[in-house]
């Protein structure tokens, strides 16, 4: 978490300011308040960012608590907004929690402060932790896909307890001549015939290879060599064979 923190506060009176600044500065030594009172600022100080916690007091001549919480989330979805106000009552709180407030603290009870800023960062450091880990998942099965469609050969991911089929790719398709709608969720003996296989895998640690018949969706068998390999994704016993069509190998000879 960070040490200096920049911190937005919509706040008519000076002297509040000061005593937020004051209270923020015993836990942040190193922060930065800016201190705005109408809604040209307040916009103009959302809008070049930079921005690590907003507070916003609830009640001001000519603005409001509810619009300044609704441009912030606009704006700056991402940054913790605090209502620290001395008129909020518990349904108008209630309300801004429901509307996107990370918290609120009553001004009479300021001590508040530290705690509830405190909770809305490390909130907003887990969040974005999260949405860090998602985006990577999503690069990597972006790149796993690109990677398993771009095979020569046909390949089929199966739970191995069920046989049933969970992935396969484009070239599957063409060598079986069926759509993947076909295929996902049959059970891989619908298409090979793996009974020539089955000694041979059952002692498998890394990778194996045998041949055996490919039933295509015409009924007509291909002869392809089966390469197979256990691996294990998200806790799941998998295998998978990669089918390589070696009928123009057998027409050769």
């Amino acid at each position: 978490m960070k040490d200096a923190l920049r911190i937005l506060n919509l706040e008519d009176d000076e002297n509040d300011a000061e005593l937020n600044g004051a209270m923020i500065s015993a836990r942040w030594p190193q922060c930065q308040l800016v201190r705005v009172d109408n809604r040209q600022d307040y916009v103009a100080a959302l809008e070049q960012g930079n921005i690590d916690v907003i507070l916003s007091d609830y009640t001001m001549p000519g603005f409001d608590g509810r619009t300044a919480l609704a441009l912030a989330r606009e704006k700056r979805p991402k940054v913790p907004f605090l209502f620290v106000s001395g008129t909020i009552g518990e349904d108008s709180a209630i309300e801004a929690l429901k509307n996107g407030a990370t918290d609120y603290v009553l001004k009479h009870r300021l001590m508040r402060l530290i705690p509830a800023v405190d909770r809305a960062l490390r909130e907003a450091n887990e969040r974005a932790e999260r949405e860090r880990a998602e985006e990577a998942m999503r690069q990597s099965e972006h790149k796993y896909r690109e990677l398993f469609e771009s095979l020569s050969d046909a390949a089929f991911v199966a739970d191995e307890q069920s046989g049933k089929i969970i992935d396969t790719n484009r070239c599957a398709e063409i060598l079986l001549g069926c759509p993947r709608s076909e295929i996902l969720g049959r059970k891989q003996s619908q298409f090979l015939a793996l009974e020539q296989a089955r000694a041979l895998e059952v002692a498998i640690k890394t990778t194996v290879a045998c041949e055996c018949e490919m039933v295509r969706a015409d009924g007509s068998f291909l002869p392809v060599e089966v390469r197979a390999t256990r691996l294990t994704l998200y806790g799941r016993a998998l295998v998978l064979r990669l089918c390589h069509d070696v009928s123009g190998v057998r027409r050769a000879q």
